[in-house]
């Protein structure tokens, strides 16, 4: 009976997996180790055939130079954090940082188009074979189309653990699914948080009391739905899936790649019920709206509204931007708002549940507007095998390099990898992931508070987040789910990166 018991009390543990990296000798990344090996050898030959003083002076300079690729500040060599203040500095001089768009501006035709990275970007149209129309932003420089689902995952109801594990791994599953066809180079899911207007309340409340006969209780049932929504906030999930154009046609011809997605998508969005999900593409109408409402907050009235009356809003993917947008440091002012954007630093170091983002996800009083994008990058079958077998023998180098005692988390990766070539033998998939996280608020005296608030959220999640230094217009456009992948828009090189 106790044994019983004591099964039923269990709860799932995951991990967070491995970060992909390369060992050289003493721990050092493969880049200094290659550099320290070089400048040891010159040293040592200088040394040997002409001057022992030549032969140190000449190391100690090597040192110098090898010392930003050891040395790291956050998650960044000091060299890749050099390169970032330089391109920021560039920026600055030469006003980049500062969006007009309008009548007055320089854009052309007076548009209010999306700044940076969605500034070259088109909205097209399709119709999948279920009949549901869906929205197709395309990017040609990558030859890239994106899809976003709206999705309204079952919630927090009663569910048994078996229940949620098995929700769980259904979840895993079709992220594994992405990387089968070779094309999905991404999928991001979003979660966020929106003040509450209250009219869609409203008008399900006046149509309840239209054949009311008591006027004492539809008085009644209006200021209810007036006083409800006051102070409370709405939740939205969407899912965006990223294709990555394989045939000539379809990187020049979008139309072509709305036949292909037609065919494809229904699987992609049902496949999501095994997980608790229910979803369902969003029309061009849908995805401009809300990327219109991110930049622009003040329209969330007005848009809401019109989608109850089921009326068109008229405003086309070329006017979805700000009239004014001025990126900081450290932040991002848009239309009067300012938005701060943090990147993960790394995952959980220890195991955790499944409700480990729940801190970050559930609505904040003090937070109005918040947005959690997790960034999947799902790898093929073939490259899924390379990449584990690399990692396990990068991991086991690691370990066996050190004579004296090994540290805890160098056995810790040996075994996460170990697993992680076990279970992709079984058929599982490898995906990368990373999370942009982004709160808004009304006034830049506000960000302070609520910084320290989601500092603070992110600790009991056990995500490290940084603040993304130096790019918090591209990351405020990658939370968005629209496309953008910050991996494929590095400024930094790459020895940088790797240090």
């Amino acid at each position: 009976m106790s044994a019983v018991a004591e099964r039923t009390n269990e709860r799932p543990l995951y991990g967070s997996g491995s970060v992909p990296r390369r060992t050289g000798i003493f721990g050092l990344s493969i880049w200094a180790s290659s550099f320290a090996a070089v400048g040891f050898l010159t040293s040592l030959i200088v040394g040997v055939s002409s001057d022992v003083l030549k032969g140190f002076i000449l190391a100690a300079v090597f040192a110098v130079v090898i010392a930003p690729l050891v040395i790291r500040w956050g998650h960044r060599s000091m060299y890749e954090v050099m390169q970032l203040k330089i391109q920021w500095w560039k920026r600055a001089a030469t006003g980049s940082t500062v969006y007009r768009s309008g009548p007055h501006s320089r854009i052309p035709g007076g548009r209010f188009r999306l700044p940076g990275l969605l500034a070259s970007t088109t909205l097209h149209v399709g119709v999948d074979r279920l009949g549901n129309p869906f929205g197709m932003i395309y990017r040609r420089r990558g030859a890239e189309y994106t899809v976003v689902l709206e999705c309204w995952p079952g919630g927090d109801e009663a569910l048994t653990t078996p229940e949620k594990d098995l929700m769980t791994a259904d979840w895993g599953a079709y992220l594994a699914g992405l990387g089968l066809p070779g094309d999905i180079i991404a999928a991001v899911a979003i979660v966020e948080s929106i003040p509450a207007t209250g009219y869609r309340l409203g008008l399900e409340v006046e149509q309840s009391i239209k054949q009311s006969r008591s006027e004492i209780a539809s008085r009644i049932q209006r200021e209810a739905a007036v006083e409800f929504p006051s102070g409370r906030s709405q939740t939205l999930c969407r899912l965006a899936i990223t294709f990555k154009a394989t045939t000539r046609e379809r990187r020049t011809e979008p139309e072509e790649m709305a036949a292909e997605l037609a065919r494809r998508l229904p699987a992609a969005y049902e496949d999501l019920l095994n997980a608790g999900v229910e979803a369902s593409p969003m029309s061009a109408e849908q995805i401009v709206a809300f990327v219109h409402r991110s930049y622009n907050p003040s329209a969330e009235r007005e848009l809401e509204e019109l989608e109850i009356l089921d009326e068109s809003h008229g405003i086309d993917w070329e006017d979805a931007g700000p009239a004014a947008a001025v990126t900081k440091w450290d932040y991002y002012r848009h239309n009067g708002v300012v938005s701060v954007v943090y990147e993960m630093k790394a995952p959980p170091e220890s195991v955790f549940t499944d409700e480990v983002l729940k801190p970050l996800l559930r609505p904040h009083d003090d937070l109005d507007r918040k947005r959690l994008a997790l960034v999947y990058r799902p790898f093929s079958a073939g490259d899924a095998t390379k990449q584990v077998n690399r990692d396990h023998k990068d991991a086991r180098a690691a370990v066996n390099q050190k004579s004296g005692l090994v540290s805890a988390a160098a056995e810790m990766r040996v075994e996460t990898t170990e697993q992680a070539r076990q279970e992709q033998v079984r058929g599982a998939g490898l995906v990368r992931y990373s999370a942009l996280m982004t709160i808004t608020c009304a006034t830049g005296s506000e960000v302070p508070n609520a910084s320290s608030i989601l500092e603070s959220l992110s600790a009991r999640a056990m995500l490290k987040l940084v603040r993304a230094y130096g790019m918090q217009d591209a990351a405020f456009a990658a939370g968005l789910g629209v496309g953008v992948l910050l991996g494929e828009h590095t400024t930094t090189s790459k020895i940088a990166r790797n240090g």
